[in-house]
This record gives structure tokens, sequence and C-alpha cells, in this order.
């Protein structure tokens, strides 16, 4: 298990050091899928991970689409909104987690017309009954009509467990649903053996401090889930965040302005909240929504700005923010309107590993409101999509040294491997350990500072060493401290290995 310092759980003292949030990189051009077809020609959305298949090499997911009405006019509603539209849950499959295959499946027939005015038939990757959470594909279930699994609204007012043999046709079960509003997220703790259900409510109580909040619900079977429990909400300190994220929309001429901003109707809630395992602890990454005002005439809605944040728990029920709420991804400026990622986004649950790299794919939506002429002129096709966005392994937080050296001290653990590794960007500068007994504090001999052999590498996977000290087999078992050192340099992670 690998100890990073996204928290100090495993820190004793830090010193002359910075904790350092690294946000998300997004790929250049990152739109990776994108509305294609008739049936998804608003766009697509996916809340859950894509899923590793090894026994076909290939990531399957599905994603939701929207389409426009079948009307050759454009038609409102008494909100300003168009109608008659529809939507679908589709597949699609990847070898590369970039390039997606939308398979004609065959199973859905789709009365729409083509271009030619012929029609599409069962030319399509529509599924009859498809889910929007999912595919958790879960290869130790004895019974394989439940090798992939997921949730979706199949009954009213809730989450509903749902499973797949193939990941195309997919039956609910028949359990008590999980209350959740239209926002939610699904995953599984494969180490813990816990399915993971994050979803939009007011509370048990039905009430929120500050709208929008997110409850948990677990289940270790997939049949028998617990009652809700209240474990994210905004707070004052949201609020203050929100009205400084608000201006620099308003303000910044590079960045998308709201179409609807009344001062007086600013605030903050949370508009998701999926979380993922990461080694010894969850990582959360809540969508704050910053209300900027809201849309007439019946004020069904609000217009308003996202951004997403780090947050961590090693329990799923006690959440700490991370680097003082500092953004972890955020909107695109509008650049050349090439972007999906200017009006709205959000991420799914968690990332994909891929070489030395976690990929982590996110929503991107164009407008959240739009003016009605562009309305008309049908300006809300192509509006959001799926893009992609990077992180080096372990890389969420470092510890990060300057021109002085500075040392981080770690609370007493075994040593149970046979070698100390690290991530380390120290190229520039280096990191160096000592280990120390845990009773006294004192160095132990043969692995003192100056003992110990920089690392001056920017490496994932780097062994450290000391000069007459190999590795730690003479002291396995032992109960000891570590004390890095960082000058000029930037420790991720450590952790103990055979």
């Amino acid at each position: 298990m690998k100890t990073l310092f996204i928290d100090d759980h495993d820190v004793e003292a830090i010193n002359n050091l910075a904790r350092k949030l690294h946000p998300l990189q997004k790929f250049d051009k990152n739109a990776v899928l994108r509305p294609e077809n008739r049936w998804e020609n608003c766009g697509i959305m996916m809340w859950t991970t894509p899923a590793w298949v090894p026994d076909e090499a290939v990531f399957k997911t599905l994603y939701y689409a929207s389409s426009e009405s079948d009307d050759p006019e454009v038609k409102l509603d008494v909100t300003g909104a168009p109608i008659g539209g529809r939507s679908f849950i589709c597949y699609a499959t990847s070898e590369d987690g970039v390039n997606w295959e939308k398979p004609s499946l065959g199973l859905q027939d789709y009365d729409a017309l083509t271009w030619r005015g012929t029609a599409i038939g069962t030319d399509n990757n529509i599924l009859p009954t498809g889910i929007p959470l999912g595919p958790i594909y879960d290869p130790h279930d004895p019974d394989e009509q439940r090798r992939y699994k997921g949730m979706g609204w199949g009954k009213g007012g809730g989450l509903t467990p749902a499973v797949s043999p193939d990941c195309l046709h997919w039956t609910y079960l028949d359990v008590p649903p999980t209350p959740s509003s239209d926002e939610a997220h699904f995953g599984y703790d494969q180490e813990a053996g816990l399915f993971i259900a994050t979803v939009k409510h007011a509370g048990p109580d039905g009430r929120s401090p500050y709208g929008r909040s997110f409850c948990l619900s677990t289940s270790e079977d997939f049949e028998n889930w617990s009652g809700i429990e209240l474990v994210f909400h905004a707070d004052q300190t949201d609020q203050e965040n929100g009205e400084e994220r608000i201006r620099k929309f308003v303000e910044d001429p590079d960045y998308l302005t709201p179409l609807y901003n009344r001062p007086e109707e600013w605030r903050t809630d949370v508009y998701n909240f999926p979380v993922f395992r990461y080694e010894g602890l969850y990582l959360g990454l809540p969508v704050m929504h910053h209300w900027t005002g809201k849309h007439p005439p019946l004020y069904e809605n609000v217009d308003s700005r996202k951004s997403v944040e780090l947050a961590s728990s090693r329990d799923l029920r006690q959440w700490e923010r991370v680097a003082n709420r500092t953004p972890f991804i955020e909107l695109s400026p509008v650049g050349d309107g090439s972007a999906y990622d200017t009006g709205q986004i959000s991420v799914v649950n968690g990332p994909i590993r891929r070489n030395n790299e976690l990929w982590f794919y996110y929503l991107g939506v164009r407008h959240r409101s739009q003016p009605l002429a562009d309305t008309m002129n049908r300006k809300y096709l192509n509006n959001f999509a799926m893009s992609l966005a990077k992180l080096r392994v372990d890389g969420f937080v470092s510890l990060k040294g300057g021109i002085e050296w500075g040392s981080v001290l770690t609370k007493p653990l075994v040593v149970e491997g046979s070698e100390l590794r690290a991530n380390v960007d120290s190229w520039r500068g280096r990191v160096k350990v000592e280990i120390l007994n845990a009773d006294d504090g004192q160095p132990i001999q043969g692995y003192t500072f100056n003992e110990s052999i920089p690392a001056m590498i920017d490496s994932i996977d780097e062994p450290m060493r000391w000069k007459e000290k190999p590795d730690l087999t003479e002291l396995q078992g032992k109960t000891v401290r570590l004390r890095f050192s960082i000058l000029e340099a930037e420790l991720y992670a450590f952790w103990l290995a055979d």
C-alpha cells in the first residue's frame, strides 16, 4: 500500500515544504467520445469510468445520448426549452481508451430518417434496456449472468441495481431502490468488496444546509443496500469561493459569460460527487455548482458555472477538502470555439491507469444557457461530449522542497518489505531518506541522512538506497519512522515492497 500526501494520516510533521495540488492536464483537442449520429446529435455524456475487460483486451462503456426532435421546426415549451427530444443508452468499445468504436448492434429499431429519407432502423448502437451508471466488470461473481453491473432509474424515485452477462442485455433486480434525484454515481471498491453509490438528495431528514447535497449508500452483495447517509454538502466557505469564481467568468473576456447574472441570487451547492478508492483512501471529485441567476420566465433551473475540487476520506463519511479547495479541473476558455468544456464540467467516478499516467474522462458542455435566438437556430446541437485529462501516477499532491532543505517525518510504521520505493521528481534537486528508531527518534546506523544516496531523477518507482545498505532486509519486522529530506524536488508517494 502506498502512502500519499493528500492528507496527514501517516504524517507526523512537515518542515519547510509546500503541499502542492497538481490539477488534471487536459489532452490537446481532448474530446474523445463525441456526437456523430442522428440519435446523439445534441450530445453524449457518461458517469462511470470505462470498464477494462482483460479476456477481450478492450474497454467497454455505456453512455447517455440525447437527440433533438424529429420535427423540422424547433418548438419550445413554456420555459423556452426545445421539446420533443429523445434520449438513449448506447454502447461503445475501445482498445486504447482514446479511439472509440460505436458498433452497429441491431438491437433497437430507431425510426428516425437519414438525410436520404430512408429509415435508420437497427443500424445503431442503442441498447433497448440500458443503464446510465455503469458498467462495472466483475469477473469474480460466480454467476455469469451478473458479469457486468450497473445502476439506473429503473423504478420510480431512486436508483435500482441491474446486471448483464454481456454489457448489452440488462435486467433490473427486484430489490428496493436507493432514493436519489437526477444525479448519482456508482462504483466498486474491489479491495473492500464494497459497492458504492453517491446520490443527489436533500438528506434523510429532507433538508440540506446548502441546496444540492450528496448521500452515501453501500452494499456488499449488490442487492441489499444501506440506508442513505448525508456525507457531503456545501458550506459558507464554498459561498465565498463561489463568488470569487463567478466574478472570474463574468469579468474575464476569455471565458464564457453567464447568460443570466444576478448577484443577489449567487450561491454554491454540489452538483455531482463521484468517489473512488485509491491506495489506502477514498478520493472524491465534488463538482461545485456556482449559481449565477435563475432562468426566466418560470425559474425552473439556474444558469451557473462549475469547478471540480478534490476531497479525501478514510471511511467514505468524513471528508476533507484538499489544498484549500483549489480546483482540480476547471472550465476552458472559449478560444477558437472547438472546446466542449466552456459551460459545464463533470468527472466520471475515477481514473484508468495507462502506463505511467492516470486518465480521467470528464463531461464538457459548451453552454449552460443559450439565448432564445440560438435555441431557435439549433445551436443546442453538438453541445456536450466526453473529454480526457491525465495525471501522473500518484500525482494528486506532492510535497515540494525549495532552495533550502525541507523534511517530512512519518508516523511509526512496521517494515514489512525489503525495499523502500518512492515516486519522485528530483532531477533538478535531490530526495534523501533516513530511518529512525520509532521510540527515541534517533537515526539507525547505516540508514542516516549522510549515508542516504540521493534520488536525482524523475521516476514513479525509484528505489531508495544507502551507501552500505542496499535494502531493508535487516530491519524487517521493526517499527521505525522515515524522514524524507527534499531539496528543489517533489515527493508524491512512498511504499515498502519485496
